[in-house]
């Protein structure tokens, strides 16, 4: 079996467009964490990579979209492919392996280019299951079945009842264990802490700071946390600062998540050389794809680590997210992230079921994850230069 095909096309489903003009968008939307009060969200954006065989098989895999689609999907096309095309089907990481080292030679170990090489690892890992006729995470080894889940964002609200709320919502559509984005200053977010602790009772609360504060603001918020029974403390700070995020930790009384900003097993080695964090985080489209996600499976059981990967994304990176988590060592629970995105709603052939508070790894071919072709021109991104 060889490959015959590989394109990317980039989507977007922008905020205004879903709720009739941009006046009529909720401002919860356009600013729901730290990292966008300065530069707010417009929609959701990702890369779509449909990889085809000579036996007919086709694979779909995603790319990490924001914030911006079309550098990936330029890398795919002109770089990629070339490349793939003709190309025996074998084991994915092992295909992209001549295109991680150009990509590491020129210096791209962050960004678009592993982003691209991301999105196309999980178009072929579907396209081999697809091709074996059976589930992702039985050609990982695993079975497909429900995942431990916790759903996200509780986003930026204007006050501790908005956000109680927000939890009893996410109650109501049956999640039971909740993400709150903080970040606005240690006294505003004990507030809204407090409030969604009261919400949520007993289940699981995690924090995600979205890398907002320094180093003394992070160790500041973390010393008050221990009376609100927090699961973890996300990215308090900028990623870059393996050695701050180990003062954090080392200060806190809550554990230390990261690694969705992270794009190489490289880089998740230095965090655990710096023994800054207990959970890693790592986003199937943008770290190495199904291969990436379970390498760092691998590598958190070897240091005593627990796998939580991020879970934004369109339909593919979560459905594919969802099955190799059945496979992934050291694996404790995946993001469900319920901010508004037709992409991930919409978009698929088959949505993902959520029972009992779990998401389920179908039991179709491939991930089970593969967009509707009669919707994939409504959300094309179609572009062009400054100028033109």
């Amino acid at each position: 079996m060889k490959i015959t095909a590989v394109k990317a096309i980039p989507l977007e489903a922008t905020f205004a467009s879903i709720f009739g003009g941009e006046g009529q968008v909720p401002a919860q939307l356009k600013t729901p964490a730290a990292h966008f009060q300065r530069i707010p969200r417009k929609g959701q954006y990702s890369t779509l990579v449909i990889v085809e065989a000579d036996d007919g098989s086709v694979g779909y895999g995603e790319c990490f979209g924001l914030p911006h689609p079309v550098q990936a999907t330029a890398l795919i096309n002109e770089v990629v492919a070339p490349t793939l095309i003709g190309a025996s089907v074998g084991a994915p990481d092992a295909m992209t392996t001549d295109l991680r080292a150009y990509f590491y030679a020129l210096g791209l170990t962050r960004g678009a280019a592993m982003e691209a090489l991301s999105g196309v690892d999980i178009a072929l890992w579907d396209l081999l299951a697809r091709s074996r006729k059976q589930p992702l995470a039985t050609t990982l080894g695993a079975e497909p079945g429900p995942v431990s889940v916790y759903v996200s964002p509780i986003p930026f609200r204007n006050t501790p009842v908005e956000t109680v709320a927000e939890v009893n919502d996410f109650i109501r559509q049956g999640y039971k264990a909740f993400k709150l984005k903080v970040g606005r200053g240690v006294k505003v977010d004990l507030d809204h802490i407090e409030a969604a602790r009261d919400a949520a009772g007993t289940a699981p609360l995690y924090l995600d700071a979205n890398c907002a504060y320094d180093v003394d603001s992070a160790i500041e918020l973390a010393r008050h946390l221990d009376r609100f029974d927090i699961a973890w403390l996300e990215e308090p700070i900028n990623p870059d600062n393996p050695e701050g995020l180990r003062a954090v930790r080392a200060a806190s009384p809550v554990p230390i998540g990261a690694g969705e900003n992270e794009f190489t097993q490289e880089a998740y080695q230095a965090l655990i050389r710096a023994e800054a964090v207990d959970f890693l985080q790592c986003n199937i489209g943008r770290a190495g794809g199904v291969s990436g996600l379970i390498a760092t499976g691998s590598l958190c059981r070897k240091h005593g680590l627990k796998l939580a990967p991020h879970g934004v994304g369109a339909c593919v990176a979560v459905a594919a997210s969802v099955h190799a988590c059945r496979a992934a060592e050291a694996f404790v629970t995946y993001e469900v992230n319920r901010l508004i995105n037709p992409l991930r709603d919409k978009l698929a052939l088959a949505p993902i079921e959520l029972r009992d508070g779990m998401l389920v790894a179908s039991d179709r071919a491939g991930h089970g994850g593969e967009p509707n072709p009669d919707l994939l021109d409504t959300y094309t991104l179609h572009w062009q230069t400054v100028g033109q």
